[in-house]
């Protein structure tokens, strides 16, 4: 299994969204005319698929996407997910 690196987190939501990403920078938006990425939610499904193969990790289908808007908290959540499954695979 690879190990999880923001660099990798990075270059997965990069390759969707055809830009360079700052860790704090919105992935979408939530209002109207609030500046993003752009990014929708096929987009959100296809990065949610490549992290869940690149890191083999299944992610929770009931994820809220306001806590899911900057690559600082799409890793917070991986690192999560990632403890929860490996404590479960021991």
């Amino acid at each position: 299994m690879p190990s999880l690196s923001e660099q990798r987190v990075k270059e997965i939501i990069a390759s969707v969204a055809a830009a360079d990403i700052d860790d704090e920078y919105p992935l979408y938006s939530l209002e109207e005319g609030e500046e993003s990425l752009g990014l929708d939610s096929l987009d959100a499904v296809e990065i949610a698929t490549e992290l869940e193969e690149e890191f083999d990790v299944v992610l929770p289908a009931e994820i809220d996407p306001v806590d899911l808007r900057t690559v600082r908290q799409v890793m917070q959540l991986l690192e999560r997910v990632l403890a929860e499954q490996r404590g479960a695979d021991a």
